[in-house]
């Protein structure tokens, strides 16, 4: 079943397109990420999704329903996101912040919580490591605790579709692992449709089954994990020289970057800038002396 399918899609920001072109599918049980450098749109298509985006275009079909004509409950009831920031309002407590997945599910608003309700707000606490937590505020968490909680609120909300923005971020290597070992459960277990962008390619490759590199806004290659871990096509999209090797606990390929070309790349651009700044010190020097 096609849960989620995208054609044309261009999203931005007072009317300036950021993603262009863009043309994807998501079934259920599959888990796709979107890759790419800074700047390259992952976030924007991420925000597109859920028609958070000023300027949008394309069509978008969400369980074969047009995404323009859903309403809020309507798309909460579909798709969950996990987004990059968030900064609530007021000082929530931890329950409160993943309960709040619970309303759209509600036929008489503030109706109170059903034994339904509690239950799965339970369950996503204690499969997101965040149950000894519930009582905490927000402002009391680090960046990782809150990562945590935003996935288990979108747990709690129950939909056959998750989107993660970099969910990866600002979580030690220990709960990188948990999280994305979590949405691999979610995905071969539950039947979920799992989108993330993500930066890191080895967590990537390993978790995820079909992978899409963006760049400058347009989806520059897609298809199967293994067939897009390769290092011609990593060094074109990211512009860093990379080796392949195979992961010996999943047999699966990952990169590891060529730190001396790098450094030297480095080295290079500064110089090229520094040089340029002399340049413009003494064209400068010169008009004043004329």
């Amino acid at each position: 079943m096609t849960l989620l399918q995208a054609e044309n899609l261009q999203a931005g920001y007072e009317d300036r397109p950021v993603i262009h072109e863009i043309t994807l599918s998501l079934e259920a049980g599959e888990f796709l990420a979107v890759c790419g450098p800074n700047g390259s749109g992952k976030s924007t298509l991420i925000k597109a999704l859920q028609k958070l985006t000023p300027f949008l275009q394309g069509r978008v079909l969400v369980n074969g329903r047009d995404l323009f004509c859903l309403n809020h409950r309507q798309l909460a009831s579909l798709m969950a996101l996990v987004p990059q920031v968030f900064q609530p309002v007021f000082d929530y407590s931890v329950e409160e912040i993943v309960a709040m997945a619970r309303y759209y599910r509600q036929s008489i608003p503030f109706a109170g919580m059903s034994a339904g309700d509690r239950a799965a707000i339970e369950e996503a606490l204690k499969l997101t490591g965040t149950w000894p937590l519930r009582h905490k505020k927000l402002n009391q968490l680090s960046g990782g605790e809150r990562q945590r909680v935003l996935i288990a609120r979108a747990l709690a909300q129950e939909t056959p579709l998750l989107l993660l923005d970099e969910p990866s971020s600002h979580l030690d290597l220990n709960f990188q692992l948990q999280i994305y070992s979590l949405l691999k459960y979610l995905q071969k277990e539950k039947n979920k449709a799992i989108l993330v962008a993500e930066h890191n390619l080895n967590l990537a490759a390993a978790y995820c089954t079909k992978m899409i590199f963006l760049k400058e806004g347009k989806i520059v290659a897609g298809g199967q994990t293994e067939k897009l871990m390769e290092k011609n096509l990593i060094q074109e999209v990211f512009q860093v020289e990379v080796d392949l090797r195979v992961n010996r606990s999943t047999g699966l390929p990952e990169i590891s970057l060529v730190h001396s070309a790098s450094r030297k790349n480095a080295q290079s651009g500064l110089k090229e800038k520094l040089s340029g700044s002399s340049e413009e010190k003494i064209s400068a020097g010169e008009k004043f002396k004329g």
